[in-house]
């Protein structure tokens, strides 16, 4: 018993260093003792507020959550994704209980349009088609028709197109 310990501690003493495979094929090996935090940051440099138009594109582009209340007992959360050519995407997370078991539990997403900026002055205010405005664009926050929209983390979703599934 006494000997399983001690292999015991000696394997986990063996496996206390971070490996990173980088994507040239290096392996980085760090010791976990000195490692004191890993986070994961968006490497920008951008100001917090946009003051030309390409700064404002640089800035949109993400995953937003739009922070507005549910009548629908299904959904959990609205979402835009603004792709690298500012196409838009309207994302759905349906709760695990929706009674479509294709979509249970997953992000759903449709293209509506694409952002564009009509005032070279004002990079703060940009528009999704005619109709919808979006202002007071900040780094990790705006507001689209007086909802905010805050920066949220990548996730997997699936695309609609037209009527069929596309991942």
């Amino acid at each position: 018993m006494a000997l399983l310990v001690i292999g015991a501690a000696q394997a986990q003493e063996q496996v206390r260093k971070m490996f990173i495979h980088m994507n040239d094929g290096q392996i980085v090996k760090i010791k976990a003792a000195n490692i004191q935090e890993v986070t994961f940051e968006m490497d920008v440099d951008l100001p917090d507020v946009p003051t030309t138009i390409d700064e404002a594109k640089a800035m949109l582009v993400g995953y937003w959550s739009v922070l507005f209340p549910f009548d629908d007992d299904e959904i959990e959360g609205a979402y835009f994704i603004i792709t690298e050519d500012l196409k838009v995407l309207e994302c759905y997370k349906f709760n695990d209980s929706f009674p479509d078991e294709e979509y249970a539990g997953k992000y759903i997403a449709s293209d509506i349009g694409e952002i564009t900026f009509p005032n070279e002055e004002d990079p703060t205010t940009f528009y999704l088609g005619e109709e919808y405005e979006g202002t007071n664009l900040h780094l990790n926050s705006f507001y689209f028709d007086s909802y905010p929209c805050i920066r949220v983390e990548p996730f997997e979703y699936i695309l609609l197109d037209f009527g069929l599934m596309k991942k």
